[in-house]
């Protein structure tokens, strides 16, 4: 998918504080997919016929209602999206000057507050899990940060915006791992897995001198060469990997742990039923983790303490893990629901009605991140474990209309039960139809006989 188009705009205005100003920033409504439940710079894409600087004016009015002229917008460098984010936007940034005397105001539905702040104080927010920072605003906030502002607001903005610039990406891509909380860092990795999706979601988790590695799931060369230059950079910042830790034993999750893991010379950790489902596969579980076991990562100067509670969730995968990270909430959530695509509830090991209770138990966890399995994280955690509760409600109501009073095989249940989706996608359809039916048996409101379904 081409980069489309978009910009960004950091407006500035003098202030008492520690840095001499304050930025404008806007809250993500939790909703959004990308970058929900983020605090950002107003910004969005460009619309036909715009170019950057005016797509920038225009954000800027519609989001918080201040009217800049484009001609007076300062280019700060660019930011493009990697290639896992849902949507591909080639961003470029600007600084200007906040109008004199005029305020913020939330003008537009993707936006839910406003707020001027104090770059260092913002930063220290994050730094206390407070609230959550697009990356790009992050890394731009840290290198205002650096630039006290001494004098009138025109001659700092022009090194405010060379700052702003430098610290940005090379060549202004994104190499694609994401700090998405102090010590919390995001890496997709391409992986063999289910389409649409085309990475799984690795995840870093750090405390000022340890880290883990969350699901090192990549067999291909490169990927795993990526991986290893990031880790090798933790490393080089003193901190080294305690450990590998497994949600599950998908091949689409583990598929690079055995390498990784013997390179470092770290142990695997992983549930017990994943241990024995693993046996014999080449990737050896050093250590068993149990439900409700809490990993603590000690913390220090500029870097907190983490606390990551494994939470079973079965009806997947068996011994399948999430992860709760009880500081800053952040919920790695594995392969219970994906940002990209479907999960897929596979008899025998697929079982629905433990699938359904493991969702309801992660509902329960306070969280205002949630990282899937494939694609993007999720800013609103209970609503879209909800929504996901709710569709498979109904595809049951459906599998269960599609009973009648002879026996059928399940694939000629299909054609009702999911009369929504295209036909291509019907032999999948049919192994999730299987895992709705054998949770009715079990509730007594289907009966199976000689592999066909019927209702009691």
């Amino acid at each position: 998918m081409p980069a489309r188009l978009a910009a960004t705009v950091v407006v500035l205005r003098p202030a008492a504080g520690p840095s001499g100003v304050e930025v404008a920033l806007v809250h993500r409504s939790p909703r959004l997919l990308f970058l929900g439940n983020f605090w950002a710079f107003p910004g969005g894409a460009a619309e036909a016929g715009e170019g950057a600087a005016e797509a920038a004016a225009r954000e800027a009015r519609e989001e918080v209602g201040l009217a800049l002229d484009p001609g007076c917008l300062r280019p700060a460098g660019r930011w493009t999206t990697p290639a896992v984010s849902p949507a591909a936007y080639d961003a470029h940034f600007f600084l200007a000057a906040a109008p004199e005397g005029t305020e913020l105001r939330v003008g537009d539905d993707e936006v839910d507050d406003v707020a001027w702040a104090d770059p260092r104080s913002a930063l220290g927010r994050w730094e206390r899990d407070e609230l959550l920072l697009a990356p790009p605003t992050r890394v731009s906030l840290e290198a205002l940060a650096r630039v006290p502002r001494r004098g009138a607001l025109a001659p700092w903005l022009e090194a405010a915006a060379e700052r702003v610039a430098a610290a940005h990406p090379p060549g202004g891509v994104d190499p694609g791992d994401v700090e998405l909380a102090a010590g919390v860092w995001l890496c997709p990795v391409r992986t063999p897995t289910l389409p649409p999706a085309t990475h799984t979601n690795c995840v870093l988790v750090s405390g000022a001198s340890e880290l883990v590695v969350i699901d090192p799931a990549s067999p291909y060369a490169d990927e795993q060469a990526r991986l290893d230059e990031l880790l090798d950079r933790h490393r080089a910042a003193g901190r080294r990997v305690r450990e590998v830790l497994l949600t599950h034993h998908h091949p689409d999750h583990c598929g690079g742990a055995a390498r990784l893991a013997s390179r470092l010379g770290v142990p695997v950790a992983a549930h017990r039923r994943t241990r024995e489902r693993l046996a014999g596969r080449g990737l050896r579980v050093d250590r068993c983790v149990d439900d409700g076991e809490v990993l603590a990562l000690s913390g220090g100067p500029g870097a907190p303490e983490r606390r990551l509670r494994a939470v079973l969730c079965e009806g997947h995968a068996d011994g399948h893990l999430a992860f709760h990270e009880e500081r800053s909430g952040i919920l790695v959530a594995g392969d219970m629901i994906a940002g990209v695509g479907t999960i897929v509830i596979d008899p025998p090991e697929g079982k629905l009605g433990l699938y359904l209770e493991s969702l309801a138990r992660l509902r329960a966890l306070p969280s205002p991140l949630l990282v899937p399995s494939h694609g993007p994280p999720l800013g609103d955690p209970r609503g879209a474990l909800t929504a996901l509760i709710e569709h498979r409600r109904m595809r049951e109501r459906k599998v269960l209309a599609a009973l009648g009073p002879e026996p059928l095989p399940v694939e000629a249940l299909l054609p009702v039960a999911y009369d929504d989706k295209p036909p291509e996608v019907w032999p999948l359809a049919a192994r999730a139809a299987q895992a709705h039916l054998e949770k009715l048996a079990a509730e007594g409101r289907a009966v199976h006989e000689d592999g066909r379904w019927r209702r009691p």
